[in-house]
């Protein structure tokens, strides 16, 4: 007698997916028929997004790589990204050994969410950071917040396009900026400056135009991982030849009249223990902007030719607040973090997409108090060497977009890390006073 033949099972979704090339072309086979793979330098624009949303790059869908908001950016705001193949990036050797010497004495204490014991490097390595741990969104943004740069970082150049989206380029305000951080300092010196007090300091002066030359800021950011004492912040003001020191709560202000605040310095600025909760939401790839095009900021070329000067930004056509058309970007594998701030900061949530293999943001939005999405971010990143040759991958263009008001203030910087013979003494409120006056360095 002959047992009855059953017709073989048809393999999951799951079990499809997970199947390598044969899997991954019969998933396609049963969700989209006309689902191709598509090629580095292909452009997607709100036009063709639809179509290509189940077609794959790398072998990942081109939907699973495009986060909500991305989305809306691109349906509602012309955003068009170039995809590229994603490139492999090395952090310094210093920084892999500090993680590697350092990272196992650091401590997590979850009553009030700090840390201690951090020396230099990463404090919390990926394969430490796990999805189901309650803390894992602090440590992800501890891990951004813990020097990167080597020891000092020289924001060159850098200057803040004012652009509406629709009527286009408005003005321009540009800087001179260092933070010299005080631990975690990785340029073959000492690991800590001082007496522990202090984790970091920031001078910003204006230099252009004419009528706000002189203006700037200086920052002392004390060593409090619990948020206790507030950083100590001056605006220095060239006119009166007088230093004013602002409220503990400057963090959350604006830049200037720019549409970042100061919490929006690298997207996320703020110790994790500003916000009143960090989630690590997940896990997962998306399309960013890893290896801009060298040269941010073209110094050979006029302030009256902003889009030469600033060739990362697309000012050709509005909506004139987006990346240029020729910037790249790739897959790369992401925290997404969504942070709660305190009841008095402008934002609601705020939420960044930051690298999974070293601590570095591509992505991210905040909404307003009513819960209503208020702003993207968007900024382009690129491996650098520094002056002393450290390695790092730094933050040279960063797109601040109001999309409720229709406006941005978008940053570009020639950034380098570790610049030559640069001293704790050099970024004081007394140098501060110096450059602004044009009498220092």
């Amino acid at each position: 007698m002959h047992k009855q033949l059953r017709p073989a099972a048809r393999p999951s979704v799951r079990q499809l997916a997970t199947g390598g090339t044969l899997g991954l072309m019969l998933l396609l086979g049963a969700h989209g028929a006309h689902a191709k793979v598509l090629e580095p330098g292909f452009i997607i624009t709100k036009d063709n997004l639809a179509s290509v949303k189940n077609d794959t790059f790398e072998g990942k869908t081109i939907a699973s790589m495009i986060p909500e908001k991305l989305e809306w950016m691109i349906t509602n705001y012309g955003l068009t990204i170039k995809i590229a193949n994603s490139k492999k990036i090395e952090m310094d050797p210093k920084y892999v050994e500090a993680t590697k010497k350092w990272s196992k004495e650091v401590k997590f204490n979850p009553a009030d969410r700090t840390i201690s014991g951090w020396k230099a490097g990463m404090p919390f390595p990926p394969e430490t950071i796990k999805m189901d741990d309650p803390n894992a969104g602090d440590k992800v943004i501890w891990n951004l917040r813990a020097a990167t740069y080597g020891a000092t970082m020289d924001l060159r150049d850098i200057a803040w396009v004012f652009l509406d989206a629709k009527k286009g380029y408005e003005r321009v305000q540009a800087f001179q900026s260092r933070r010299y951080y005080m631990e975690g300092r990785l340029d073959g010196g000492p690991i800590s400056v001082g007496d522990g007090d202090i984790s970091q300091k920031t001078y910003f002066v204006a230099h252009y135009p004419q009528d706000i030359r002189g203006l700037g800021t200086f920052s002392v950011r004390y060593n409090q991982p619990d948020s206790a004492k507030p950083d100590d912040s001056y605006a220095y003001l060239k006119s009166v030849r007088r230093t004013r020191r602002l409220s503990g709560g400057a963090w959350m202000d604006p830049i200037g009249g720019t549409d970042q605040l100061y919490d929006d310095w690298d997207i996320w600025d703020a110790w994790p223990t500003k916000y009143t909760q960090n989630k690590l939401v997940e896990k997962r790839w998306v399309l960013a902007i890893a290896h801009s095009p060298e040269v941010s900021v073209d110094t050979t070329q006029p302030w009256s030719e902003p889009q030469k000067r600033f060739p990362r930004i697309n000012m050709a056509e509005p909506p004139f607040a987006n990346p240029a058309k020729d910037v790249e970007w790739e897959p790369r594998e992401v925290y997404v973090v969504e942070g709660t701030p305190p009841a008095e900061h402008p934002y609601s949530k705020k939420v960044a997409y930051i690298e999974v293999d070293f601590p570095r943001p591509y992505l991210g939005y905040a909404l307003d108090r009513k819960g209503e999405f208020w702003k993207m971010f968007i900024f382009q990143n690129r491996p650098d060497t520094g002056d002393d040759g450290y390695k790092a991958v730094m933050p040279v263009v960063g797109h601040i977009i109001d999309v409720k008001r229709g406006h941005a203030t978008n940053w570009s910087s020639n950034m380098k890390s570790n610049p030559k013979g640069v001293k704790d003494t050099d970024v004081s409120l007394n140098v501060l006073e110096e450059v602004a006056t044009g009498t220092g360095r």
